[in-house]
């Protein structure tokens, strides 16, 4: 099978598992974004009629006919061997290929979607039954698991819960069971050791400085002493507190001894459990409420919107490059084959759009459309529109030098047409500088989703984003892992794809690797 078949039979099964899916009420990983967007009527013949997600099955229709046409179409296509042999120095270089090898995997990474982050359970034993609540559209309710209220049901604490109560029921959460956006913790509670007198953080050898907090042995949300501690002992003022919660009174500690008290004589604190430091977000790093990388100023979990983050920079790769790419082509390619008015009329097209401040567009539209109104789509039409020029000048320039070429005669001498001509023979010779630019407008891509974010002209807070968790973490340079995971990540990122990058214009260029004779 060719290619393109394999690839139209890719893309038809993705369209149909994504639109079966749906209406069978799944949640498939990566499949049901395309059904993420807003559900509005359709309007036939003057009457408003709902239709399930339309855009949906929209993206789902294009995608099947583009995979039936390249299945019937795609039968002679045959790799040309000056390719064939680019595509080999390519793996030879050592660095590009690795990093290649690197980028599928987080691409296939990615492609898990819920199976590795998210707040929904993977999986819930109740009663003897099963439930795959990530997996299902359905909302499931705290009554459904053996709770009193109606609303939708947090899994970690009924996983908590489970685990507590022992038995057979059990909840099975995501490796990072946190959602990327609006999904927070108010408040993260680290039990502290101690050893000899003293409080330390578990792992640490240098006694604990600050507040920390006993509970009721009976009941885990009810305080019964808050106190500060310096070098591991207290010191400073301690708040007690009763059954009800009501304030019983203030002790006042000097180096571990108590010297004055204001509770009532005879107050003593209740059976309690070991002394627990909470932290207030940005809260760092801990592996107890899996929060792997710490989360920022608003409590939201950084692993998983790096991991959100990823994918947003993969969906909008992969829609920038078929739209620029496939604009860019088939206008560079008619300009230089036909030139002309034709091609007069593209160029001063090129030459106005090319002096518009990208930028500034972005910024007009988003204060005319209101940033909660921006959707992923409207910035990358926008990016594409100033976008398709760069690819449209190279394909043109090397159009025109295709063009004169004897094989280009033969084709024509042979009865191929202007498409066939264009297409077929000129275009897989004059596609080497195309192709190197792909890796780096990736690239160039990712820094401007993520520069635009951080200066808050980007997507609304409903998207996960890396600029702006870099504009919080330059905010708390006191919470160091905001800015260190994003840094990491980001850099990390570009550097693979700047390796790819220079592996293929190494591995396409004639220069390196021709012989003259």
């Amino acid at each position: 099978m060719t290619f393109p078949r394999k690839l139209g039979l890719l893309l038809l099964i993705t369209a149909i598992g994504a639109a079966v899916g749906y209406e069978a009420g799944l949640a498939l990983p990566s499949l049901r974004w395309f059904f993420s967007f807003a559900a509005e009527p359709v309007t036939w013949f003057g009457e408003a009629r709902p239709i399930k997600n339309w855009i949906g099955h929209a993206i789902c229709l294009g995608l099947a006919l583009a995979g039936l046409l390249m299945i019937v179409f795609g039968g002679g296509f045959q790799w040309n061997p000056l390719t064939l042999r680019k595509f080999s120095r390519f793996r030879s270089i050592g660095r590009g290929w690795l990093s290649f090898r690197i980028l599928v995997i987080l691409l296939f990474v990615a492609l898990l979607d819920q199976v590795l982050v998210g707040k929904r359970a993977l999986a819930v034993k109740h009663d003897g039954h099963w439930v795959f609540p990530a997996f299902v559209q359905k909302i499931f309710t705290e009554r459904e698991f053996g709770g009193s209220d109606d609303q939708e049901t947090n899994y970690r604490e009924l996983h908590e819960k489970f685990s507590k109560e022992g038995g057979g029921n059990r909840v099975i959460l995501a490796p990072i069971p946190w959602d990327p956006t609006f999904d927070s913790d108010d408040v993260v509670q680290r039990p502290l050791v101690e050893t000899d007198g003293k409080l330390y953080r578990p792992g640490e050898t240098e006694p604990y400085n600050g507040q920390a907090v006993k509970f009721r042995a009976e009941a885990a949300d009810e305080k019964v002493v808050v106190s500060r501690f310096r070098k591991g002992v207290r010191d400073g003022n301690a708040l007690l507190y009763g059954t009800g919660q009501e304030f019983l009174g203030r002790e006042v500690w000097k180096q571990g001894v108590r010297e004055s008290t204001t509770a009532p004589e005879g107050t003593a604190e209740l059976p309690t459990g070991q002394w627990i430091e909470e932290i207030f977000p940005p809260a760092p790093p801990t592996m107890k409420a899996r929060h792997y990388l710490g989360t920022d100023s608003k409590g939201w979990d950084i692993a998983a919107q790096m991991f959100g983050g990823l994918q947003v920079i993969f969906k909008a790769s992969v829609f920038y490059l078929v739209l620029t790419y496939g604009i860019g082509i088939i206008l560079g390619g008619l300009s230089g084959y036909f030139g002309g008015w034709f091609d007069l009329i593209l160029q001063r097209v090129i030459e106005v759009l090319s002096n518009v401040p990208f930028l500034l567009v972005v910024m007009i539209i988003t204060a005319n459309l209101g940033r909660d109104n921006i959707q992923l789509a409207n910035i990358l039409l926008i990016y594409c529109f100033f976008s398709w020029m760069y690819v449209a000048t190279y394909l043109r320039t090397s159009t025109y030098k295709e063009k004169a070429r004897d094989y280009v005669a033969a084709a024509r001498v042979q009865g191929a047409g202007t498409i066939r001509v264009i297409f077929r023979h000129i275009l897989p010779n004059a596609l080497s500088p195309i192709v190197t630019l792909l890796p780096f407008s990736v690239a160039g891509l990712t820094t401007s989703l993520t520069a635009m974010d951080f200066l808050g002209f980007g997507l609304p807070d409903r998207y996960p984003s890396w600029g702006r968790v870099l504009d919080d973490g330059t905010s708390n340079l006191t919470s160091p892992w905001i800015v260190t995971s994003v840094f990491v990540v980001m850099v990390g990122l570009l550097i693979l794809v700047t390796f790819v990058g220079e592996a293929i214009r190494e591995a396409f260029d004639p220069k390196k690797f021709t012989t003259y004779r």
